[in-house]
């Protein structure tokens, strides 16, 4: 509660407010994600016969694991 009437006062007086800034990827580590998942993709799809054939599980656990690895390579 203090935070937020700290925040409302600086507005008033119109200082500036620091927001929390979200932690970014760096372009090459996206690059390395959307490359290790299309990796994955093609691999389930041999492994399977073709893309339809692959069970919904599979892409939903492969989406988990790409969402972890992204938050691993925040700075």
């Amino acid at each position: 509660m203090k935070f937020l009437l700290e925040n409302w006062r600086k507005l008033l007086e119109g200082e500036v407010i620091d927001f929390p800034h979200q932690p970014k990827i760096s372009e090459a580590d996206l690059q390395f994600i959307i490359m290790v998942e299309n990796s994955t993709q093609r691999r389930l799809e041999t492994a399977y016969g073709n893309t339809s054939e692959v069970p919904i599980e599979k892409f939903e656990q492969l989406d988990e694991i790409m969402n972890d690895l992204e938050e691993l390579l925040k700075k």
